[in-house]
């Protein structure tokens, strides 16, 4: 079976094959041109029995793909929606679908991957922080700016800083590099509160598992605790959703 995850501008897939993830790949991709990016993505790999999405990027995109499987594959995609409950994970949302459903899925990898509480940080265009606790249950989470977004309204209200180019990680010397040190020690210090804050909640055994496609940028910043990167965790998520 496939799994796919489609964000906004990036889209992640992993083939399946004896309950392993055999492969995985990412691109990114326009929405104008959705159905380009699906041949390119999709080239070369075999006929899928069963595919399963996680998508934020709206109906258009959901249609594409939809579209896509019936025509190349004759298989029906399955979109995972945000429930109440699925597999023994708990979502503690009042209104369960205001919850993204990349995040619902991250939570149903980190399911099937651990044992433990888990503080799970998608680290992207926004950063999203969910607990979970040992019996499965969503004790919330936090969203913040990522590094880009931060990054790009600075450069609007900066005057005569238009442009920024790799990261400078101490004390700058030009306008430009104390944009992006200032920005990603602001992402630090926030995920060093966030991860104290989600262990006085869920205690000494917590793990925090990082994901998302700015994720191996922070695991070198000093200070924050021990982080265990899990690239492909919707993807778990969506193929622990497929077994219920």
């Amino acid at each position: 079976m496939l799994t796919v995850d489609i964000g906004n501008s990036g889209i992640k897939w992993g083939v399946w094959q004896e309950d392993q993830l055999v492969l995985a790949e990412d691109g990114v991709y326009e929405k104008a041109s959705i159905k380009t990016a699906l041949d390119e993505a999709f080239a070369g790999t075999p006929n899928q029995q069963a595919v399963w999405v996680s998508c934020v990027a709206g109906d258009m995109v959901e249609q594409a793909l939809t579209d896509w499987m019936q025509q190349q594959w004759s298989v029906e995609a399955v979109f995972l929606r945000t429930r109440a409950e699925l597999g023994g994970v708990q979502n503690m949302y009042p209104e369960p679908s205001d919850h993204g459903v990349d995040r619902w899925a991250a939570l149903l990898g980190a399911k099937k991957l651990y044992d433990d509480p888990v503080c799970i940080i998608d680290v992207g265009t926004a950063v999203t922080i969910d607990l979970m606790d040992e019996n499965g249950v969503h004790r919330g989470g936090r969203i913040m700016p990522g590094l880009d977004m931060m990054r790009t309204s600075l450069l609007q209200n900066t005057e005569g800083v238009k442009a920024i180019d790799g990261d400078c990680p101490g004390f700058a010397i030009t306008t430009a590099d104390a944009v992006t040190s200032g920005t990603l020690h602001m992402l630090q210090a926030g995920l060093m509160e966030v991860c104290a804050s989600a262990k006085e909640r869920l205690g000494d055994t917590m793990k925090v598992v990082i994901t998302g496609g700015m994720a191996e940028k922070m695991l070198p910043l000093l200070d924050l605790p021990d982080m265990r990167l899990e690239p492909h965790l919707v993807l778990h998520g969506l193929f622990f959703a497929s077994q219920q």
